[in-house]
């Protein structure tokens, strides 16, 4: 009797092992490797990669080494600091921030530590590193390219600005809105310097601003005006020939070029 009670036990707890083990395994096939080509150069990662909500996440040290960033880390905060010249990128675990010298970003997924290991979404931390992301949908890859072009670096670092949470709050604070939407986005003119080290910019940026209005059913927030602001603001390039924002957000000077209703 006690060997027959001895092996049932043992058959349950063979029969959770296998419970236990399946979704692993479901989930190792869910997230097949996937090749991360960085200036071409096919790249080997110790902790492999995987998707989380449609990003691509990589380890956190690799990923900033591999692109030339010196990484510290503070283990109170978790949180890692990578800077590469006048380039400084914080990120933390679990938090859906991230700031670039001093602008603040959103991320569509936080940092996570997962089997032991920090991994952070590779297209954020790419383009705020200046490179150009793309989805090789032929191999299933990732390619990750430097355009040597200045205005086409400095093209792209403006349009990451106006995508920040930073200069969404300018626009927020300029049109007393209680919410607002980016129409689009031009940039009228780069004057590069004598050297080009260093640049002017002149952009416009459109966006429709929603107010909050009180009705007899209470407060709801609708489309009032649309709005066009000039902006201009000066950037560097460093010693590693990255292109640096040298005007924040927050101080770039600014002129309103259109204001009208919102119209349907």
């Amino acid at each position: 009797m006690l060997r027959l009670k001895s092996l049932h036990w043992i058959s349950m707890g063979l029969c959770l092992y296998m419970m236990l083990l399946t979704p692993l395994t479901a989930s190792a096939q869910n997230n097949p490797q996937i090749p991360i080509y960085i200036s071409q150069e096919k790249q080997q990662w110790e902790q492999q990669p995987f998707i989380l909500q449609g990003n691509t996440m990589v380890p956190m040290r690799a990923l900033f080494e591999k692109l030339g960033y010196t990484v510290s880390w503070d283990m109170d905060k978790q949180m890692a600091t990578a800077t590469k010249g006048g380039l400084t990128i914080m990120l933390t675990i679990n938090k859906a921030t991230a700031i670039v010298n001093k602008t603040t970003y959103l991320l569509e997924v936080s940092p996570v530590i997962q089997g032991g290991s920090t991994f952070m979404p590779l297209r954020f931390v790419s383009e705020a590193a200046g490179a150009d992301v793309a989805w090789d949908e032929t191999e299933r890859s990732v390619q990750i390219s430097f355009d040597s072009t200045p205005q086409k670096r400095i093209r792209k670092l403006i349009e990451s600005v106006t995508q920040s949470s930073s200069f969404v709050q300018r626009v927020v604070t300029l049109t007393a809105g209680d919410g607002i939407k980016k129409n689009d986005m031009i940039i009228k003119d780069i004057v590069m310097s004598s050297d080009n080290s260093s640049a002017k910019i002149k952009f416009e940026a459109g966006f429709t601003v929603s107010k909050a209005i009180k009705t007899t059913y209470g407060v709801t927030i609708s489309p009032a005006e649309s709005v066009v602001y000039e902006f201009t603001c000066d950037v560097f390039k460093d010693s590693y020939d990255q292109w640096i924002l040298q005007t924040q957000p927050d101080a770039m000077p600014y002129e309103q070029k259109e204001k009208k209703p919102f119209m349907q």
